[in-house]
């Protein structure tokens, strides 16, 4: 949900393989290179004002480690592991088991149209199905732009200081971002829209009878054992329990880092409000991807990738990369809270996993972004192939995807 989506491929170095290629060749080294992660993790801590916590899986190892302190105040305590933060669209991953496991049901058909179950919802003659709103192909502009006109136009904070708490129901969001004419034809084109999950978690509601919470509660959080990730009541501002406090750049030398923790939950919904651990985190994906919340067939149909370019490809709720090599799949998502950003990528087989998240959304350029693309791809491929990106060859800083590309793609996710 924010303006930049940065480096989730530092190292998106060829187009997807299909999932079984994927697999053909995975690494079979389950220890990791502690000291090169820790390495990495003080390279990215470095580029910036941020605290980071990171938690790494190979196997049956495991190294989690946090740095930096929570807050911009003097004397703030240091971030520690089992922090909280909004992991925003990871949420979207989330949906996309709700919505498969309600087709299995027989409650909705992935392509049936939004008003199938809801009429009038969305106001196009022309509709999106389910299954196009998932993958980011039914045409529908974005809300979240609206909603600050000003940061988004020109970087202005105004809007954002004005209504960061104000209340949206989750049909004003969706009218919000369907004030104007489609995109493009459904199914004809790829492009990122919030809009399109907030109708998703409407369609939910409308199917189950329940509140959205519940149901990924009952559907995702505790099957999957997640025992410190909830989703917030919209009505809702901040964050329970112990976090590292999000901070928006603000262009203003006198006062640069705007504090979001009262952010309004509503703002973001379906799209992204879930609050979460790198640990629960990894927990999560594992879970989606050893049939504890999906069957094969059904994570099968998640990970069938519209190719979007720039080295990656989206399925269901879930982005899709090449990695250590040309036919070594990871999947995951990335994830922007205003204030909190996360990456989270896995193998297939699930069993290497990377997930961090740090607490400066850079708006207003504080940090050289070559550098700190660098080390965000440096920790991600330290994680992912247990090699340092910068003496590996084929994985080199200077491979690295176009990143203003990927920017144009996903300036929300």
């Amino acid at each position: 949900m924010t303006k930049r989506v940065l480096t989730a491929a530092a190292l998106a170095l060829c187009l997807l393989a299909p999932p079984a290629a994927a697999q053909a060749n995975p690494p079979t080294d389950t220890e990791l290179d502690t000291e090169l992660l820790e390495a990495k993790l003080e390279d990215l801590y470095k580029t910036g004002d941020h605290s980071v916590i990171a938690e790494v899986r190979s196997g049956d190892a495991t190294w989690s480690e946090a740095i930096g302190p929570r807050s911009m105040d003097p004397g703030s305590p240091e971030a520690r592991t089992g922090d909280r933060v909004r992991i925003a669209s990871l949420t979207k991953s989330m949906i996309a088991v709700v919505m498969l496991q309600l087709q299995d049901e027989g409650e909705l058909d992935l392509d049936d149209s939004v008003s199938d179950h809801l009429p009038g919802l969305l106001p196009y003659e022309d509709e999106p199905t389910i299954r196009q709103l998932m993958q980011h192909t039914g045409g529908l502009s974005d809300y979240f732009p609206h909603l600050y006109p000003s940061l988004f136009e020109n970087g202005d904070m105004t809007d954002l200081y004005d209504h960061y708490r104000d209340y949206r129901a989750p049909e004003e969001l969706v009218e919000i971002g369907t004030q104007d004419p489609p995109l493009f034809e459904p199914g004809t084109d790829w492009s990122y829209s919030n809009t399109g999950y907030i109708a998703l978690g409407l369609v939910i509601e409308e199917a189950t009878g329940h509140w959205l919470g519940h149901e990924l509660h009952r559907r995702v959080f505790k099957p999957a054992g997640l025992r410190h990730t909830y989703f917030p009541p919209g009505f809702t501002g901040g964050i329970w329990g112990p976090h590292p406090v999000p901070h928006t750049t603000t262009g203003d030398e006198a006062d640069p880092y705007f504090d979001s923790t009262k952010l309004s939950n509503s703002h973001m919904w379906a799209a992204g409000a879930a609050v979460s651990t790198m640990e629960d985190v990894n927990d999560f994906y594992d879970a989606f991807l050893d049939g504890t919340l999906l069957t094969d067939e059904q994570l099968a149909e998640a990970t069938e990738f519209t190719d979007i370019s720039v080295g990656y490809g989206y399925g269901l709720g879930l982005l899709g990369m090449a990695v250590c090599s040309a036919d070594d799949l990871v999947v995951g998502h990335t994830g922007g809270g205003i204030g909190h950003l996360t990456y989270s990528f896995h193998s297939l087989d699930g069993q290497r996993q990377v997930s961090f998240t740090w607490n400066v959304d850079d708006w207003h350029g504080y940090t050289d972004p070559e550098e700190f693309d660098a080390a965000l791809a440096g920790l991600l491929v330290a994680g992912l192939c247990g090699v340092d990106i910068d003496d590996t060859t084929g994985l080199r800083t200077q491979d690295l995807p176009d990143f203003a590309a990927l920017d144009e793609l996903m300036h929300l996710g």
